[in-house]
């Protein structure tokens, strides 16, 4: 900083006495003149040096103040934790700049050196370090509240996943319901089988030279049949050329035809023909 225009008006002073009283080691005036002249010199010399160190110290604020927000993906810390530790940074370096002022300003108090403009100096940059307490203030509860507000949202999605999962888990078991329901409504049994198996598996009787193989529809054993998804079985291979459906079938929905030595069932018209019973009872 310059110096005062009173340091020069010591010094001409001096100089004037200098000159008028001859050689300056005679003169007692003159020499004191100088001593103070000196002294006050140093004391001004030391508190520009310590000015410049606080000046230097507010250029490492403002450099601090611009990486505040700064994070590192690297970094093993959120970013959250991140301008945490770097807002505890900034205010250290504010409180040792608080300090330097505070010790700037005793210097002044002991010296009457130019003491009116390095106030003003002072006054000046403790208003900076006050309005940049007031902004990493508001920089710290604006991070608290966005954090409050993360884990708010945080917690409703959470809630929407949980309920989500529910929903899935609840439309899985209806899936499976009506895939288990579509199933058997689905769902036949065969038994194909010459004479001798129908009757001794009881589910046919007669057969005789007076009496007709009939299905004997009071003796229907699931175990016995073959189970069958009436969606992908549309036809059955029969051994032998004679063989004949002895449930009850409608006419038209079925065709059977000779193949070699065997007989095969088509089914032509899969719902009709299972409209009257699912169960399917062949004798070769």
């Amino acid at each position: 900083m310059k110096k005062l225009c009173v340091f020069g008006g010591l010094y001409a002073l001096m100089c004037m006495m200098v000159a008028c009283g001859g050689k300056t080691e005679s003169n007692p005036e003159a020499d004191s003149l100088r001593t103070e002249l000196s002294a006050q010199m140093e004391a001004m010399d030391e508190m520009n040096l310590f000015l410049d160190a606080v000046n230097m110290s507010m250029d490492s604020v403002v450099n601090m103040e611009g990486h505040v927000l700064r994070t590192s993906g690297e970094s093993p810390l959120s970013r959250k934790e991140q301008i945490k530790q770097n807002m505890e940074s900034y205010k250290l370096i504010l409180q040792q700049q608080r300090e330097r002022l505070d010790i700037l300003e005793k210097k002044l108090k002991d010296s009457n050196a130019y003491a009116g403009k390095m106030q003003k100096t002072i006054a000046a940059l403790k208003q900076q370090l006050e309005e940049k307490d007031v902004a990493i203030a508001k920089l710290s509860e604006e991070l608290e509240k966005r954090n409050f507000e993360i884990d708010e949202l945080k917690d409703n999605v959470d809630q929407l996943n949980v309920q989500v999962a529910e929903l899935e888990e609840d439309s899985k078991a209806k899936d499976e319901e009506i895939t288990d329901k579509t199933n058997k409504m689905n769902e036949a049994y065969v038994f194909i089988g010459d004479k001798k198996a129908l009757k001794e598996s009881g589910l046919a009787e007669g057969g005789s030279l007076f009496k007709k193989l009939k299905v004997n529809a009071t003796n229907i054993d699931k175990n016995l049949f073959k189970k069958i998804d009436i969606r992908e079985t549309t036809s059955f291979q029969i051994p032998g050329k004679d063989a004949e459906i002895l449930s009850q079938v409608p006419d038209g929905s079925y065709k059977l035809s000779k193949v070699n030595n065997n007989t095969v069932l088509t089914i032509t018209d899969p719902a009709r023909f299972w409209s009257v019973s699912r169960f399917l009872i062949i004798k070769y």
